[in-house]
């Protein structure tokens, strides 16, 4: 009759619902009692749900949308599950739109029974082909493919070596502009500008002849500062190696 999504906590201690809903969690650790919030696992069984349902509306006609999106939450429901034996659940003052969806283990199969027991007269009852095809078009939502998490989350929040090299030889070179235009007493710019230290990171010429064929700087900057710019790309790089 109805489909369950069910979001199960493993959590140590005590777990008391509001009566606005929040979830607060009691434990002891080293001997001190500690109480604190959590995230409200049924915001968070509820957000799962609202994806699939986005997923049901991109894939469901017009017509069944305007009929059967009303109903779409009354057929798919969701719960909440202690699953730590030892955990004392306290629903005595939350909302009673919500106490029933917030249950230990051992209640869970009851709780079923109990809202199948009582459905409406007019609820669908669903054939087992029909459970066996919904139950297949979940398991297509499924990722087929491996994903390597390490590589993932390496690239994703580790900074590449070529990044390093990079913010060393950047540091390196506003560094030796700095220092030259005070003992020449001119304008940093006139070392070179920062879109010409973007392209010096970048082109990284490592003599005065590939740094003249980048036409990154005009032939007098390269006269006056090239020598130190090239011997700064070169440090930069051989402390990478080193």
């Amino acid at each position: 009759v109805y489909i369950y999504y069910v979001e199960c906590k493993n959590l140590i201690g005590n777990i008391t619902v509001t009566d606005k809903g929040d979830f607060i969690r009691e434990y002891v650790k080293n001997g001190k009692k500690i109480k604190t919030g959590i995230y409200s696992p049924l915001r968070q069984v509820k957000a799962q749900r609202e994806v699939i349902r986005k997923i049901w509306e991109k894939n469901s006609s017009k017509i069944k949308k305007v009929f059967a999106s009303k109903n779409f939450e009354y057929y798919r429901r969701v719960l909440v599950v202690a699953a730590n034996k030892e955990t004392i659940l306290n629903t005595n003052y939350a909302p009673i739109e919500i106490k029933h969806k917030i249950l230990k283990a051992d209640a869970l199969v009851r709780q079923m029974e109990y809202e199948i027991k009582n459905r409406k007269r007019s609820d669908i009852v669903y054939s087992q082909k029909d459970m066996e095809e919904i139950a297949k078009s979940y398991a297509s939502l499924s990722v087929g493919n491996n994903i390597d998490y390490y590589d993932y989350y390496k690239n994703k929040y580790c900074v590449s070596s070529n990044t390093l090299i990079d913010d060393d030889l950047k540091n390196r070179l506003v560094q030796l502009r700095k220092e030259r235009a005070r003992q020449m007493n001119i304008p940093a710019y006139y070392i070179f500008t920062n879109e010409e230290l973007n392209s010096l990171i970048d082109k990284k010429p490592r003599t005065i002849e590939k740094l003249e064929n980048t036409k990154i700087l005009s032939s007098i900057k390269i006269k006056t500062h090239g020598k130190s710019i090239i011997d700064e790309i070169n440090n930069s790089s051989n402390r990478d190696r080193g």
